[in-house]
């Protein structure tokens, strides 16, 4: 596919997406759903109840066991959850639930895609989608969509539309995702300084961290971390710089809005306001805010089931809103999907399964385990009340503020890849910040038009 025509089309999508999840965020109450089991009565096209997920008529009746891959252990428990539920629905099909992590899911994936053993059922990104799609990787659902199996409005945000390719589809929306700060209100209490709130400005972060750090007992008061989604990425959009223009034909590395984002970032290392990215390498910013030595990091809505897991900070820690930059308050949204193998001996079973993976059961499923904030339309207020000790409503919230993941082009998996490659060498002090946001910016030029 013509790479501007693709760029072209998922920047509209974007702008779709950012308008459709405020609506979602304010009207999800309305048919939020109580209870794991409850469902809205069947019909044609409705995949929210029992009823859409008929035994499968493959291998006469035999008992099959399909797998189902996955990257996020702390997710685990929701995602068995789901799978026996639909077992219960259809004893002959066996669910084994599979945890890649994060880091090693896509290199298996690579190997597996071409030699047909990828598994059954599996999560996808929409920064992987269009590689797996085009090389024929995945199975289309176009048809069941176009028989009223599945009805991809259900979800919110026209999320089902990242995972169309040349007019086919994919995948099945599973959920979203937004950017939050978290804070350990013990660090603050101890330090007498007010929790953050909507009125946060960077200025205000940055001067925090700086109260809140103590360097010689190993505390800081930020995680000035070299992170794309969860990290500057929303500076640089809070900043008035880009990741890429509009229709995804330049990088805004080079941009000074860009570069003033990312100077401020490492201000933080050098002030030893943020542990250093050496630090950071050693023992991942996340874990460190886990074991009580940050007071703050920005994070993704997906991780507050890692958080929570830690009997550290469990019960003293919450969220707020990122802080106002100077043009806006920025944000990453991402959405998850699930899609299945072009190879799977099992497609029948598969095709089930996958359907029942987007129906609104397997949502309230998801949103009151607190796995993550699930596509699902009506079932979000859920997720937001599985955990009541914290505002997980901000990141319901700053939806209305988010720009796209931004993912819609065959250039993404290239600069994607080497981006953090050139920024480690910024962030260790190798090379300057701008220096890097320049060597970035060329790299993605070139690998947008080699991509054309």
């Amino acid at each position: 596919m013509n790479a501007t025509k693709k760029s072209k089309a998922a920047s509209a999508a974007g702008v779709l997406l950012v308008a459709s999840l405020a609506l979602a965020a304010c009207g999800g109450n309305s048919n939020n759903g109580e209870g794991a089991a409850s469902s809205a009565p069947a019909s044609a096209g409705d995949a929210s109840s029992p009823a859409a997920s008929k035994p499968a008529g493959g291998d006469g009746g035999k008992a099959v066991t399909i797998s189902y891959t996955i990257w996020d252990k702390n997710q685990q428990p929701a995602m068995e959850a789901i799978a026996k539920a639909f077992t219960d629905q259809n004893p002959s099909i066996k669910v084994k639930v599979d945890v890649i992590p994060w880091g090693d899911y896509w290199t298996k994936m690579s190997a597996a895609a071409p030699a047909g053993t990828l598994p059954d059922v599996f999560w996808m990104h929409g920064g992987q989608f269009i590689k797996y799609a085009s090389g024929k990787f995945l199975e289309p659902i176009t048809d069941k969509v176009q028989a009223g199996e599945i009805d991809l409005n259900n979800y919110a945000a026209n999320l089902g539309s990242i995972y169309t390719l040349d007019g086919q589809n994919y995948g099945i929306p599973k959920d979203f995702d937004t950017i939050g700060l978290a804070y350990n209100k013990e660090l603050f209490d101890q330090a007498s300084v007010p929790y953050p709130d909507d009125t946060w400005t960077y200025e205000k972060l940055a001067e925090v961290a700086k109260k809140l750090s103590q360097p010689d007992k190993g505390i800081y008061g930020f995680g000035a971390k070299l992170d794309t989604q969860a990290g500057y990425w929303n500076d640089i959009l809070a900043n008035g710089g880009h990741i890429l223009n509009d229709d995804m034909t330049k990088s805004g590395y080079d941009e000074p809005a860009t570069i003033e984002a990312l100077k401020a970032r490492y201000q933080l290392i050098l002030d030893k306001a943020s542990p250093t990215h050496q630090q950071m390498t050693d023992t991942d910013a996340v874990e460190m805010f886990k074991s009580g030595k940050l007071a703050m990091i920005f994070d993704g809505s997906w991780d507050n089931g890692n958080l929570a897991s830690s009997d550290v900070i469990k019960g003293k820690y919450d969220w707020a809103k990122l802080p106002q930059g100077k043009v806006k308050r920025g944000n990453i949204i991402n959405g998850l999907g699930n899609v299945m193998s072009a190879k799977g001996k099992h497609k029948e079973e598969s095709w089930q399964f996958l359907k029942f993976l987007g129906s609104k059961e397997a949502a309230d499923i998801t949103a009151q385990m607190g796995a993550a904030i699930p596509a699902f339309n009506g079932t979000q207020d859920a997720w937001v009340k599985s955990k009541p000790d914290l505002n997980l409503q901000v990141f319901i919230d700053q939806t209305a503020d988010a720009v796209p993941y931004p993912s819609g082009s065959k250039s993404y998996p290239v600069w994607f890849a080497k981006e953090s490659e050139i920024m480690s060498q910024a962030w260790g002090g190798a090379i300057s910040v701008e220096e890097g946001a320049k060597k970035v910016a060329e790299m993605m030029n070139q690998a947008i038009a080699d991509a054309k």
